[in-house]
């Protein structure tokens, strides 16, 4: 059953009322209504990871997508989906969506303490709940989330590097690139002799402090003063060097300094923050309000980061944010998941009052990137446009998942749902 003969034969039971766009007001209407009749998770290959996505159906025909947060191939999550929170969901209302992520939450909590895998999967489900909710109240979903929308795009922040930052020519390049997609604001990564992920140690050297201090004024002379420039660490420096990097590049005025100390909250971040010219963010890494909550009661940044799709979900985020702004810290959201997810995140960062950006990986040739493809979402406008993340006014995340396109999407080993 699609929507349209869902709604005509509530509209033949209801009183008129019951029909206006008021979430409390549709959900007190529809009880008992809609009840989910599976959960199913389907393990993808859409951009650089794996994304399992899950799928919720109904007894009414209506359909909600979500999308894991990746592990290294998928299976931990479609286990913990399929086979730990499917039990708990069937026959269940979706509205009841607090309910149910408290009962998921309690089922998981020993594969991981509400951390890892479990979260993961919990934040598929609960993105997909989102999008049914949405479907069923005929609304979108920044527009009933936490208040609903302070904007209708989301401007978007461009993680990419010029091919060599201490070349004037090169970033002469890279800023024309930029400013041909009309981006604000990029992300650039942080110049090491060490890969991020295959770190011998957290020391940075004189060298390396010099070279950062001239690649990023390099960057911000070639993009000028009018857009923004995140300078991109792994939680990966010790107290000094994370200090001695701050100071280098804080004449270049960025717009945060993200994750330069390792990911646990110490006393250590309260120093930094308090002792960096250069604004400190980090929270990319951080699952659930209680991991956050340190950071933002102690102060031990400036701005946190929020990745939607590892936190715990929308409402998790919405509660972490509205912690956040009572300490006067303003919200980013890090995003390396797949296109399902980027939506998802989008409408949660529309709800954000104190928003400042939300990631996004420059699109390669034939439109596909990190975040996969595109037209997976079946969506009604493009993704991005203009340096800003467009927001569908249809039901749900407005995505009609196009699984023709996501059958050559599939992992290995995988079979459509």
């Amino acid at each position: 059953m699609n929507r349209r003969i869902f709604l005509h034969r509530l509209a033949q039971t209801l009183p008129i009322a019951t029909l206006l766009p008021h979430f409390p007001l549709l959900a007190d209407s529809w009880a008992d209504r809609v009840k989910i009749t599976d959960v199913k998770c389907l393990r993808t290959q859409l951009g650089l990871r794996v994304s399992p996505l899950v799928k919720i159906e109904t007894d009414q025909g209506l359909v909600g997508i979500g999308e894991c947060h990746h592990d290294e191939n998928g299976y931990g999550a479609k286990d913990i989906v399929e086979n730990a929170l499917k039990p708990i969901l069937l026959g269940q209302d979706p509205f009841d969506l607090e309910k149910l992520l408290f009962k998921m939450g309690t089922r998981t909590s020993y594969y991981g303490g509400n951390h890892g895998l479990a979260t993961h999967a919990i934040t598929g489900v609960e993105m997909a709940l989102w999008d049914l909710i949405g479907k069923i109240t005929g609304q979108p979903v920044h527009r009933i989330l936490g208040g609903g929308s302070h904007v209708n795009q989301v401007r978007a922040y461009l993680n990419s590097d010029p091919k060599d930052r201490l070349d004037k020519d090169s970033c002469a390049e890279y800023a024309e690139r930029i400013k041909a997609e009309n981006y604000t604001a990029v992300k650039v990564n942080v110049l090491r002799d060490q890969k991020w992920f295959e770190i011998d140690n957290r020391r940075i050297s004189n060298v390396e402090v010099d070279r950062n201090e001239q690649g990023y004024a390099n960057i911000r002379e070639a993009l000028g003063e009018d857009i923004d420039i995140v300078v991109h660490c792994h939680w990966e420096f010790d107290f000094d060097s994370a200090l001695r990097l701050c100071r280098a590049v804080a004449p270049m005025r960025p717009w945060w300094v993200e994750d330069p100390l390792p990911i646990a909250y110490n006393e250590q971040w309260v120093k930094l923050t308090e002792q960096s010219p250069a604004p400190i963010l980090c929270g990319e890494n951080l699952y659930t309000r209680d991991d956050f909550r340190p950071f933002i009661v102690n102060q031990g940044a400036h701005m946190i980061e929020i990745d939607v799709s590892m936190a715990g979900g929308l409402l998790e985020a919405k509660k972490i944010a509205d912690l956040a702004e009572l300490y006067y810290m303003p919200v980013a959201t890090h995003n390396v998941a797949g296109p399902i997810a980027t939506v998802a995140s989008a409408h949660l960062a529309a709800s954000v009052r104190e928003f400042l950006g939300h990631e996004m990986f420059l699109l390669q040739e034939g439109g596909k990137g990190l975040h996969g493809d595109p037209e997976i979402l079946g969506y009604d406008k493009p993704l991005v446009k203009d340096g800003f993340i467009q927001l569908s006014d249809r039901p749900g995340f407005g995505i009609e998942l196009n699984e023709s396109l996501l059958k050559n999407y599939l992992a290995e080993g995988e079979t459509m749902w």
